[in-house]
């Protein structure tokens, strides 16, 4: 492994994560991975990455690097103020990083993930086939000011003969009220009719969260009755409602297990619109049948 990068400084939160740790629900330990994939698979396709390389996922920016090699990067996802050495970079387009150059990833004006990508990928420890963190398994690398990320010690991975990227027009779009498909749960008709039409035609603002979950504010969700629920499998997307009945979208590090009412799980196709939400954005549900 060759040292590609120094953290000067620590934004959020920031974290290594390759397309997930698969296999291993059934045991507690969730997925994982981005949780943005779009963004994720554009960076490897950009760089022409093998699709499960690893990307550093960054939350709403405050980051600085110092290379400490040449490499070839790809910034994808939310859009951002990106600096070298104080000159401007463009987002979804590979770019050249020499030694002792200065990467500034400042304020996020729409969305809220930034995802940094080298050629040939982060390189860190696999714990259970994955490079992914997942901090309260204390499992892979959160990216803390002082840590060195490390790439492929090969010229191949150093530089690229020629740009690669999107083109506008191809590039996610992030918007401040977004709608997304949604199937219904396998509590969704214990909830009262009204609190049914209210998820599907209520508006509904983002209010905070982490990789495991992203809490709403919007129109009270009720059950018919009150009762208690067995534990149920959930997953990346689902939507459950504790009893103050304000949802809470379950994210990439969520568990596994939980036993709170699920009233909806969120169609895979549209978790990176739910991951790239900023607080106070809103989000409305619409139902897929079938």
């Amino acid at each position: 492994m060759k040292p590609l990068l120094m953290v000067k400084k620590q934004g959020v939160y920031g974290s290594l994560q390759d397309q997930g740790r698969y296999g291993y629900r059934a045991y507690g330990i969730p997925l994982s991975g981005p949780m943005d994939k779009v963004s994720f698979q554009a960076a490897q396709y950009i760089l022409n990455n093998d699709k499960n390389q690893t990307s550093c996922e960054l939350f709403i920016g405050g980051f600085e690097f110092e290379a400490l090699n040449v490499g070839t990067y790809v910034l994808t996802g939310a859009k951002s103020e990106c600096c070298v050495n104080d000159t401007p970079v463009e987002m979804w387009k590979s770019f050249q990083l020499a030694q002792g150059d200065k990467l500034t990833i400042k304020n996020v004006s729409a969305g809220s993930i930034v995802y940094l990508t080298p050629k040939g990928g982060f390189q860190t420890a696999q714990i259970l086939a994955s490079s992914s963190c997942f901090p309260l398994g204390s499992i892979g690398e959160i990216v803390r000011r002082g840590s060195i990320l490390y790439g492929q010690g090969t010229e191949s991975s150093e530089s690229m003969p020629f740009t690669r990227g999107l083109y506008a027009p191809f590039r996610p779009t992030f918007k401040n009220a977004i709608t997304v498909s949604v199937f219904k749960g396998p509590h969704f008709d214990l909830f009262t009719e009204e609190s049914q039409q209210q998820l599907l035609q209520g508006s509904f603002q983002f209010t905070g969260g982490n990789r495991m979950g992203y809490y709403l504010k919007g129109p009270v969700l009720q059950l018919k009755e009150k009762k208690d629920i067995l534990s149920e499998a959930t997953q990346f997307g689902t939507i459950q409602v504790p009893q103050n009945g304000e949802p809470i979208i379950l994210m990439a590090d969520a568990q596994t297990v939980g036993g709170y009412p699920i009233i909806a799980t969120v169609h895979e196709d549209d978790l990176h619109k739910i991951a790239q939400m900023r607080v106070f954005n809103t989000v409305k549900f619409a139902l897929m049948e079938g």
